[in-house]
């Protein structure tokens, strides 16, 4: 038992007394700290709204200003005589069109608002167009560049007079060199309003939004653009800091705000497009618009934050120095009382890690049956270990066997794979404890086994515990441990003398894996009616294999090995283990044979091939053994059978070279001779030197022609003889043909040739 001293304990008392009055003094700094900083917040919201309200009420005066210019100008226009010629006569001389562009020309110059002038005239439906954009003035309604003010002077009586109508003025039609495609503006119609016509004479006079904007960022102080104006409806009428003119804010939930407000202007905080901001309004003018800025609130309180960060530093240090010092102090003084305490945590972990290791011992016993079973005795040590298990209740025992073991063996030490087991265990429990009382035990190697008592049939818990279940588990260890596991559940049993049966059964199960594949849920009872399967091995189609083997036919003997091992897999797992070994001995003894009828000296070891087979996991591995078995003979065979081809036409050239002055030589006597056939030859032949047999020995014979017309004097006639040819015409025929020039010819240039040599020598 420990014994602390009286001292040590007033000791640390103390210390805590010091690290408490320290982090009071902190907590009351850093409580100060976040009333002022609300306080000062408040003042610099205010403040803030006040000085964007004037700004907001400056900018509406420009745009009233805007429009009051706009309306003036219009009924100007409509007041003069030589313009007005354009709007109501049916005809009018090119003077008069000339004269009255010219003063509308200077009607748009003496402003930088207005973009453009329009005068549209029903009875000749011709637009007069006073505009920077266009060279031409004079367009007809169907053919005018601006779409929309066409469609509007057919419906002018749908706008109101002298009213700004926010639109796009389309130039398509135009084919424009730049890259602007459309241009912003506001349009201020004019027409006679106590005129009944559907069609009727419109002044329309376009403000450039340009202008306006201008005029908006120069009025409020550093903006940075984020001043933008609404109609009644939330649709921005002009281009803001990051929506273009015409979209439909009214969906934002701040836009929302503004439009259900009853206050007439105010602002208030919001979160704008993921940035908390101060949102300031105005009331809607003359015009029916609203006037909204949007203010980062970081920039608001930018100074404030920095008070608050500077407030909290200080308090910081505060609390570190203090607790700095008590650290110190503590462990000058309590050395003796941290080692008493940090060996007896020691002494408490291992006897934890020690019960936790004798629970899993007494579980793996009667899983591998080298314990006692007897349902008596056996909920003692279950009480004794606390382990949530009633041995007179049903039992059922689940296998989970971690896939590609062998990759996790070389990629994780013999600890770190303990850890994933434990991970893996902790995951399965979880899941099954709201079902049934478990307990995950690692029996070792790639396998962990999950003994539970089963919940009774028709039960709610027996429900849960379904396919769905075990389904989770897999997917969950595979998200959280990055491990694919297999499954085999056992059978019930009536009480814990089962156990080790149904664990036998589930760990036999599972070799099924190799026909199911990796993350395979297995029914072991399924697999034991399997096993009650008589099977019959096949030995003919193992002598198709072969066959195919032996003739050099991959594809076929792929096909009848995965046939083979293919019906296995209705059988017990023992039944694929016979079959793979008999087709290692026979794949085996067929490489043999073929080593011997070939003279091949690579070879097959089956003993090293069983003992790879029976690492494989899945039945592609094991395929994929064998495959590369057959790839070998394939390619050993191909290799042998081009060596022979190859002594083969070495044969035939020899025999050319040898008997070329026999004229009896030919394509028959010389398979005759080597004992092969004659196309055989023929086709080989051609195949690798890319000449026929014939054409090679004429070659041959020419060669020898040459050879002796100028080294020797014999007549043309004997050289003819002695090279095998049947007559001196058709070596005639043939030399020329092949040389250029007769054979007295050859033989008389050749000589000129090695007397100019010797001269020149």
């Amino acid at each position: 038992m420990l014994k602390i001293d009286t001292s040590d304990s007033s000791m640390k008392f103390s210390l805590s007394i010091f690290r408490s009055f320290t982090v009071t003094i902190v907590v009351t700094i850093v409580v100060l700290s976040a009333i002022l900083h609300v306080y000062f917040e408040d003042i610099a919201l205010k403040q803030t709204y006040t000085s964007t309200l004037t700004s907001l009420a400056q900018t509406s005066e420009e745009a009233s200003i805007m429009a009051v210019n706009a309306r003036t100008m219009a009924q100007q226009i409509y007041n003069d005589v030589t313009v007005s010629k354009l709007l109501y006569f049916s005809t009018v001389d090119s003077l008069d069109t000339g004269n009255a562009m010219a003063q509308l020309n200077s009607y748009r110059a003496t402003s930088l608002f207005i973009d453009s002038i329009y005068l549209y005239n029903p009875k000749t439906d011709t637009f007069y167009s006073s505009s920077e954009i266009s060279a031409n003035s004079v367009w007809r309604s169907g053919e005018f560049y601006d779409t929309t003010a066409a469609e509007m002077v057919k419906h002018a009586s749908d706008y109101d007079i002298l009213m700004p109508i926010p639109r796009k003025i389309p130039f398509e039609g135009l084919m424009l060199s730049s890259q602007e495609k459309e241009r912003e503006c506001y349009s201020f119609l004019l027409y006679d309003t106590l005129s009944h016509n559907d069609e009727k004479p419109v002044i329309i006079v376009n403000i450039s939004e340009t202008q306006l904007h201008k005029n908006i960022d120069g009025t409020i102080s550093s903006s940075d653009k984020n001043t933008f104006i609404i109609d009644h409806q939330g649709v921005l009428i002009t281009n803001g800091w990051k929506y273009p003119m015409l979209t439909a804010l009214a969906h934002k939930p701040y836009m929302q705000e503004v439009l259900g407000s009853e206050e007439s202007e105010g602002y208030f905080v919001s979160d704008v497009d993921g940035v908390r901001s101060l949102v300031t309004y105005t009331a809607p003018d003359v015009l029916g618009w609203r006037y909204i800025r949007i203010a980062p609130y970081s920039v608001i309180t930018g100074g404030l934050n920095h008070m608050r960060a500077y407030t909290i530093g200080i308090a910081l240090a505060i609390l570190v120095l203090g607790l700095l010092t008590s650290y110190l102090i503590s462990r000058k003084l309590s050395s003796k009382v941290n080692h008493k305490l940090v060996k007896l945590t020691a002494l408490e972990t291992e006897r934890r890690n020690h019960f936790l290791a004798l629970r899993q011992d007494v579980v793996r016993d009667l899983l591998l049956g080298s314990g006692s079973s007897h349902p008596g005795g056996l909920n003692e040590k279950f009480q004794a270990y606390e382990i949530a298990l009633d041995a007179q209740w049903p039992f059922a025992v689940v296998v989970l066997k971690i896939d590609r073991y062998k990759e996790l063996v070389e990629t994780y030490s013999a600890g770190d794979r303990s850890l994933l087991k434990i991970g893996i265990m902790n995951i399965t429990q979880e899941l099954l404890n709201p079902c049934c009382s478990s307990l995950a035990v690692d029996m070792g190697d790639d396998r962990i086994a999950i003994l539970l008592n089963t919940p009774g049939p028709g039960s709610e818990a027996q429900a849960r515990l379904s396919e769905n279940l075990w389904r989770g588990i897999q997917s969950a260890v595979s998200a959280y441990i990055k491990v694919s596991v297999s499954i085999a559940l056992s059978s019930a049993s009536e009480d814990a003398r089962g156990v080790s049966r149904l664990y036998a059964q589930a760990t036999e199960a599972l070799f099924h894996r190799v026909f199911y594949g990796y993350g395979c849920l297995i029914d072991a009872e399924q697999i034991e009616w399997l096993k009650k399967k008589q099977y019959v091995y096949p030995v003919s189609k193992e002598k198709q294999l072969i066959e195919e083997l032996m003739l050099g036919r991959i594809a076929g003997s792929q096909r009848i090995l995965r046939e083979i091992v293919g019906e296995t897999s209705g059988y017990s797992y023992s039944c694929y283990h016979l079959a793979v070994s008999h087709l290692a001995f026979a794949v085996n003894n067929a490489v043999s044979t073929i080593q011997r009828n070939n003279d091949i000296s690579w070879n097959v070891n089956v003993n090293a091939l069983l003992a790879e087979l029976n690492e494989t996991e899945l039945a592609e591995q094991m395929y994929g053994m064998f495959f590369d078995v057959f790839g070998q003979v394939s390619a050993s065979l191909e290799d042998k059978k081009n060596s022979r081809h190859d002594e083969v036409v070495g044969g035939i050239i020899a025999i050319i070279r040898e008997k070329y002055m026999l004229q009896e030589l030919s394509l028959e006597s010389i398979a005759e001779e080597m004992n092969l056939s004659a196309t055989h030859i023929g086709r080989l032949f051609k195949k690798h030197t890319s000449s026929t047999i014939l054409n090679y020995i004429i070659e041959v014979r020419m060669d020898k022609a040459r050879e002796l017309l100028l080294t020797t004097d014999l007549p043309v006639g004997d050289t003819a003889e002695k090279t095998g040819f049947s007559n001196s015409p058709y070596f005639y025929k043939v030399f020329k043909k092949m040389n250029g020039v007769t054979p007295a010819d050859f033989r008389k240039n050749g000589r000129l040739q090695d007397t100019a040599i010797q001269e020149i020598g």
